[in-house]
């Protein structure tokens, strides 16, 4: 059994500052002028009524903690009597769709995450949020899936960058390495869609679906102007003949706000057309 880590109520910290203001309070005592003294005393008095507030404050704090703890080990205690269930891999289809339980239904196991990295993931630490919920949905996985991650852009450098160029199974190294390159994952630069899309729809084989995460409308490379989201559609789907399940997940508290935002149509039309998941968050 592991050894339970001991729970400190009391810190050096918390009795630096009481050894503190006790000393600042001698020290007052110690260096005022003689034609003050009546004056400073009277703030040495002042100083020590609230340094005693404080102190009652602080024990009343410390008395609710210690009920809170009292609380915790006990609920601790109950649910490690309680016989913990096995874990295991999600359940998956023969077709290779993830049971509902998971909440995301792909069409096989051979998957390209599109992660957006344009300056405006800045926002609302939505980088982060992305991050974290990639983490979780890559664990959920079994290792029979393939995947690959790819960012757009890379800064000014280029409008998108793989992780491996190629789908590879999720087990072993490779795990640690796709969760290596998403904490590099870094906000800059503009969000050339257009570009990453049709560059995966072109270089990966057996592709089987595409998982794309983004919080804005998309533009050209190295530029603010936008692009043509009806443009975009029409060219992913002469680009996409062997019909790959293309998925949409939009970032942003206001996405799901205002559903005639071009940003929410695109997602939402992308998905539709090459029958894929929507959501937003």
């Amino acid at each position: 059994m592991r050894k339970r880590r001991q729970i400190e109520l009391f810190s050096i910290s918390f009795l630096d500052l009481l050894s503190g203001a006790l000393g600042a309070v001698i020290i007052l005592y110690v260096a005022i002028p003689k034609n003050t003294a009546r004056d400073s005393l009277a703030k040495v008095d002042v100083a020590m009524e609230l340094l005693k507030k404080d102190l009652t404050t602080s024990r009343a704090t410390i008395a609710e903690l210690q009920r809170k703890l009292t609380e915790t080990e006990a609920a601790a205690s109950v649910a490690a009597a309680e016989p913990s269930a096995p874990v295991t891999d999600p359940p998956v289809t023969p077709e290779g769709e993830l049971n509902a339980d998971v909440g995301f239904k792909f069409k096989g196991k051979n998957i390209v995450f599109i992660i957006d990295t344009s300056y405006s993931m800045t926002e609302e630490d939505r980088m982060t949020q992305v991050k974290a919920g990639l983490k979780m949905l890559l664990t959920s996985l079994s290792a029979s899936f393939r995947i690959e991650i790819v960012q757009f852009p890379l800064g000014e450098r280029a409008p998108f960058r793989s992780m491996w160029g190629t789908t590879k199974e999720f087990q072993g190294i490779n795990r640690m390495d796709a969760f290596d390159f998403i904490y590099s994952l870094r906000p800059s630069g503009g969000t050339p869609t257009r570009d990453t899309l049709l560059f995966v729809l072109k270089n990966y084989d057996s592709l089987t679906d595409i998982v794309l995460l983004t919080d804005g409308v998309p533009t050209y490379h190295n530029s603010n102007q936008k692009d043509d989201i009806y443009e975009i559609l029409r060219e992913v789907r002469e680009r996409n003949p062997t019909k790959v399940q293309i998925s949409t997940i939009g970032v942003g508290s206001n996405f799901l706000k205002d559903k005639s935002s071009d940003q929410f149509k695109f997602l939402s039309l992308l998905s539709q057309e090459h029958n894929g998941f929507f959501v937003g968050f």
